[in-house]
């Protein structure tokens, strides 16, 4: 939801904090409100909130991905959960819902898998899984809506690629795009990546 932010721990809690503001002195004041054990088996590297805030993924060492659900009453409920790969899941990115329910997950064993959700409270379906990457993917993230269903990751091995799934109805096929060598050589890894945001051209 809108100035709720979360943060985990090694023991598998996740804390949400909201931000709250007071327009009578224009100041903004972070609380905890919510503390919930989240029964991942080793350390949680990531948490994603989905595009409407009422939706969370997150991942961890134990290889597995898990999906909660806001309820009626401010609660996250775990609605699903399985094993997402077979190393550490590093990073989870939610695409456009216009796309429908889909997440993309990267992992230490060098792949990214596409997963969508069919039917709310069934398990979700694995579409697709990107195998192009030498070393272990860093990050992932979907484009903006306006520039289709692509998806951006990044890796140990010095390499920044990109997909595109062009026919959104098929989304056992993604197309590599570019692969772009950020580091010569491939000696250096590429650590995160990001997608400018505007549909206007920006200039250098």
């Amino acid at each position: 939801r809108p100035g709720d932010a979360f943060s985990s721990l090694f023991d598998g809690t996740l804390s949400v904090a909201k931000l709250l503001f007071s327009l009578n002195n224009r100041s903004s004041e972070m609380r905890a409100v919510q503390t919930f054990q989240t029964q991942h088996e080793d350390i949680i590297h990531d948490l994603s909130y989905d595009f409407y805030g009422k939706r969370l993924a997150t991942c961890a060492s134990d290889q597995k991905i898990k999906i909660w659900d806001l309820d009626d009453d401010g609660n996250w409920q775990l609605t699903s959960e399985w094993k997402g790969h077979t190393g550490s899941v590093w990073k989870l990115d939610w695409a456009h819902p216009e796309f429908g329910q889909l997440i993309a997950s990267c992992s230490f064993d060098r792949t990214v898998n596409i997963w969508e959700e069919i039917e709310r409270g069934r398990p979700w379906v694995q579409r697709a899984q990107l195998v192009d990457s030498r070393l272990s993917v860093q990050h992932i993230k979907f484009a903006p809506s306006h520039l289709g269903l692509k998806l951006a990751s990044c890796s140990a091995d010095g390499i920044l690629r990109i997909y595109e799934a062009r026919d959104s109805m098929n989304l056992r096929t993604w197309t590599l795009q570019e692969e772009i060598e950020v580091h010569k050589g491939g000696d250096v890894g590429v650590s995160c990546v990001s997608w400018n945001p505007s549909r206007f051209e920006t200039r250098d």
